[in-house]
């Protein structure tokens, strides 16, 4: 079938472009169904549009969320790549003495309640 060392190369593309459709398949097929699904059994179960409208806005937010990961990631690894000393000096920190506690002492008449009984 195959004999030569590039038709590895040519396996592990398919292997790859199969992988990202299986994404595609899941992200989009999938995620859609369960979207639709969560809509209906809301309104199903509450008999109210506000609550599936509610549970449709919610769904979206999750679905924008999960359509963006790519771009979440990427901004992520960025974050984490960039050098945060920049700029930064050396810090003065100054060291005080700890001040005294203050204790209160109250007699037995103040914590008597007035109106209650003991």
């Amino acid at each position: 079938m195959y004999s030569t060392p590039l038709a590895a190369v040519g396996i592990i593309d398919d292997f790859t472009g199969m992988g990202k459709d299986l994404k595609t398949l899941l992200t989009v097929v999938v995620l859609g169904i369960i979207y639709v699904g969560s809509i209906g059994a809301t309104w199903a179960a509450t008999r109210s549009i506000l609550k599936a409208f509610v549970a449709a806005v919610g769904g979206a937010i999750v679905m924008g969320v999960i359509a963006s990961q790519t771009v979440l990631s990427n901004k992520t690894a960025e974050e984490l790549k960039k050098d945060h000393t920049v700029g930064q000096g050396a810090a003065v920190v100054r060291v005080i003495a700890a001040p005294k506690p203050i204790v209160f002492t109250a007699s037995t008449a103040d914590r008597a309640h007035p109106g209650r009984d003991a």
